[in-house]
């Protein structure tokens, strides 16, 4: 059974691929989307094709420590709540002994950075794997998804140096599910390709509330990417850390060639969050940036701007503290 903590829009998403895959799938949810689940079923539509599932279908959990009650092992435990909820998650799932007890590896697919290291401290590293998602999800209404745009195969791997023989099936899972997916053996330049990608993208079109498309057309905005895109490499640089592309100006050459034609009609994550009065992962993007930054004496002002004005956004839009 693959268990799914966060039944949000990526959860679901991946949740009903793999449901049309064959597998078996348990959704850990509250309020009105574990009620939505147990009494409408699930549904991911959009590109890939449509598919839908009835409540008996798969399972629904109030919460992780459920799974000790079910008579089921676990094929995989996805992660994939919002960032700033990693450690409570994490908490939860140690918790249970059943989960705690089991070999199944717990795949975060999560933006951001720091939710592998969080995991780490309640899970041994082999079992903390991460996935690149830049596919996106958007939540027509609970336990509904439609996929909008898809700009590369999910990319499944460890930052630990973990064995990937546990992630194969998954990827498999996923592909016949009708999403790509593949493993990669250098998962951390996957992750802060999704860090560049994140950072230059999602606090603009939030603060804007424009997808990704009008981003990349208006020179002014391509200017603010630009200088937030350098600013992440000489972060990565003074961290040690890498990706696929040599420079700031590389990667935006295949930005703009590549990630943005593909996903110009996207509406990020954060600027849905924005409008459903939610919490944004502006701390895990662009406020990390910045804290890592001043940790290596790098300058991020635009990095650093970006995450007070979201913050200010949130405050205006976001119930929670």
């Amino acid at each position: 059974m693959h268990l799914f903590v966060g039944a949000g829009a990526v959860g679901i998403g991946l949740g009903a691929t793999l449901l049309t895959a064959g597998e078996s799938v348990a959704f850990v949810a509250r309020g009105a989307t574990a009620r939505a689940l147990g009494s409408q079923g699930c549904a991911r539509t959009g590109l890939f094709g449509d598919a839908s599932f009835p409540p008996s279908a798969f399972s629904v959990l109030e919460k992780p420590a459920a799974f000790d009650a079910l008579d089921t092992p676990l094929d995989a435990v996805w992660v994939a709540t919002k960032s700033w909820a990693s450690d409570d998650a994490a908490r939860a799932l140690a918790a249970s002994p059943a989960i705690r007890a089991s070999a199944a590896p717990v795949v975060l697919a999560q933006n951001g950075l720091g939710n592998a290291e969080t995991f780490r401290s309640h899970f041994p590293s082999e079992r903390v794997f991460n996935a690149s998602v830049i596919t996106g999800f958007r939540r027509c209404a609970p336990g509904r998804v439609e996929v909008t745009v898809h700009a590369d195969a999910i990319l499944l791997g460890s930052l630990f140096g973990a064995s990937l023989d546990p992630l194969r099936p998954l990827a498999a899972a996923l592909t016949r599910g009708g999403i790509p997916a593949d493993v990669t053996p250098d998962f951390a330049a996957e992750l802060w390709a999704k860090v560049l990608y994140n950072c230059t993208l999602n606090p603009l079109g939030a603060l804007l509330g424009v997808p990704y498309g009008e981003l990349g057309r208006d020179e002014r905005t391509r200017e603010v990417m630009r200088r937030v895109a350098h600013e992440v490499y000489a972060v990565m640089r003074a961290a040690g850390e890498h990706t696929h592309w040599p420079d700031a100006d590389a990667w935006l050459r295949h930005l703009y060639a590549s990630l943005l034609p593909a996903t110009e009609r996207h509406e990020s994550s954060m600027l849905q969050d924005v409008r459903a009065g939610r919490r944004t992962e502006i701390d895990a993007l662009c406020g990390e940036i910045a804290r890592r930054g001043a940790l290596h004496g790098v300058a991020t002002p635009v990095s650093e701007a970006l995450a007070v004005l979201v913050r200010a956004l949130e405050a205006k839009t976001c119930p929670e503290p």
